[in-house]
């Protein structure tokens, strides 16, 4: 086995990292009397954090990425809600 593959089998989902780290955060902050999470806080999050990453670049790669997300949160909003609808839970994490 290369290297390479050895590191990629090894290397964690950054989307399960987001979701662990989101996690912790609201059962050591919870959010208000019912300890739901705060999808707006996390929402302005996500935007802040591809802001940042982006603020470097030129006009028309910031405004690709950002089609780029809106694609993919809709991509993934068609699938988990056909999973949803078919009663096989969803896949949200792996």
């Amino acid at each position: 086995m290369s290297a390479e593959v050895a590191e990629q089998e090894e290397r964690p989902c950054l989307h399960c990292l987001f979701v662990e780290v989101i996690d912790q955060f609201y059962d050591e902050y919870p959010a208000g009397d019912d300890a739901a999470i705060e999808t707006g806080e996390v929402i302005d999050a996500v935007a802040k954090t591809i802001a940042e990453l982006t603020a470097g670049q030129t006009k028309e790669v910031r405004q690709e990425m950002i089609e780029q997300l809106m694609q993919q949160i809709m991509a993934y909003d068609g699938e988990f809600r056909k999973e949803d609808a078919a009663g096989t839970g969803s896949a949200a994490t792996h």
